[in-house]
């Protein structure tokens, strides 16, 4: 399995450039709303998503005015995209790619299209005695870059590309390439998103697909389906989710998915499609006489259902992160203690990550686990963590004014001008106030 430890990102929308660590289980973005926290996972989906895609389309997003920043202090900041983690716990990987948006010519009406301009890939065997990284790829304008063609040999042989197209994709459709495994497991890493995790009803009723040329439809009951394969095919996994939402939802007695059989069903060949059997979970509360369909319950409890099948769904297909929007949304305040943990016994090797404006999720996760967004006068996003050396000085500042840490964190957030001397203690300097990165680290 590839993991991903460590992304970062920038020159996209009001994003300079952040850095963030993949080693905890859960990790969360904690700031105030319209901060940039929906900015960084939309940096981190759209420069995944630029990887996957064909150069036709990676053109149109190089132009997407959407996420071009409008930013005075950064405007015309070339995006950047880079991963590091391991490949089957043996091999590190670092794979990074900058792109220059499109841009005006001399202020004018005509346009220059985007243009990648730098790539690398960059592989070290744990076992050797002295691991160091050697370059697989290696990349510093539009028209070509060099890769290391076999073991014994060194990244100078020279590729032709086209500005809107990655190396990594090119030589992946080399058979014949020596190191073609790591380009694959870089281009398998698998991220997604739960972008509709606001309105988890919609999951449980019938959903439609049109496939090609509008004739092949699909139609599923994705929660209810979902739920009652578990129940069918992975026992102990299901046993283990019933029991966590029984949990988590005390006034639930029972829970159990079955198929509803469409009576009288004929079927004439003309149709445009067939209605497959439906699936339908029903939930016996403690108070009620009779069992009701789960959609009948609160939005909250529809969400716990939703997050928790999309977790183990994540784990089981080998999804390195799952990125989340606002999870707190509509679940009490009470029950995020619980329902973290119930998340940590299901994750495994997936990582999920979180935004949040809620200063009640930080009493419930480690100063590690928690990227805070610093306030800049310059409108630009910085998430950082609490420097470890700080983190009994933050608890120990909270405590005497009889704060959480969570509500410490938040007042620093918002009230820089008084407190910039302190943050500067607690999470170090910061590089954007500074003059800062352009896309590469200070050395």
């Amino acid at each position: 399995m590839t993991t991903i430890e460590k992304i970062r990102i920038g020159g996209f929308r009001n994003i300079k450039s952040i850095s963030l660590n993949f080693e905890s289980q859960i990790i969360s973005l904690l700031a105030p709303n319209n901060y940039g926290k929906s900015n960084a996972l939309d940096a981190i989906m759209f420069g995944y998503s630029f990887i996957r895609n064909s150069s036709e389309i990676k053109t149109r997003m190089m132009g997407d005015t959407s996420c071009i920043s409008i930013n005075k202090y950064i405007a015309g900041n070339p995006f950047f995209f880079e991963i590091e983690g391991t490949i089957d716990e043996t091999f590190d990987y670092k794979y990074r790619y900058s792109f220059e948006w499109k841009t005006r010519k001399n202020g004018g009406a005509e346009y220059s299209d985007g243009r990648i301009v730098e790539e690398y890939l960059g592989i070290r065997n744990n076992n050797d005695i002295k691991p160091k990284f050697s370059s697989l790829i290696n990349r510093n304008n539009p028209k070509n870059a060099k890769y290391n063609p076999s073991e014994t040999g060194r990244c100078s042989k020279e590729i032709s590309t086209n500005p809107s197209e990655l190396a990594l994709n090119k030589l992946v459709n080399y058979d014949d390439w020596y190191y073609i495994k790591f380009a694959k497991a870089v281009l398998d890493i698998r991220i997604g998103s739960l972008d509709s995790l606001s309105n988890p009803e919609e999951h449980f009723g019938i959903s439609v697909n049109v496939g090609p040329n509008n004739k092949i439809i699909h139609i599923e009951n994705s929660i209810a389906e979902s739920f009652y394969n578990l129940q069918k095919n992975e026992k102990k996994t299901y046993e283990f989710l019933v029991s966590s939402i029984i949990n988590l939802v005390p006034t639930i007695e029972k829970i159990d998915a079955k198929p509803i059989k469409l009576k009288n069903k004929t079927i004439d060949k003309d149709v445009p499609f067939e209605l497959p059997d439906q699936y339908q979970i029903m939930v016996k509360e403690a108070n009620n006489n009779q069992p009701t369909p789960f959609q009948f319950l609160s939005t909250g409890c529809m969400k716990v259902m939703y997050l928790l099948l999309s977790v183990i769904k994540a784990q089981k297909e080998g999804f390195s992160v799952l990125f989340v929007e606002e999870m707190e949304n509509s679940v009490h305040p009470k029950l995020l203690q619980s329902l973290l943990s119930t998340i940590s016994d299901f994750i495994g090797e997936t990582r999920l990550f979180f935004t949040s404006h809620s200063p009640n999720l930080a009493q419930y996760l480690n100063a590690s686990q928690l990227y805070i967004g610093l306030p800049s006068a310059k409108g630009i996003v910085d998430f950082k963590t609490i420097k470890p050396s700080k983190v009994k000085s933050a608890l120990k500042i909270a405590g005497s004014g009889g704060m959480s840490l969570g509500e410490y964190l938040f007042q620093l957030m918002v009230d820089m001008d008084d407190d910039s001397e302190l943050i500067e203690y607690l999470f170090g300097k910061s590089e954007i106030e500074e003059g800062g990165i352009d896309g590469e680290e200070k050395k």
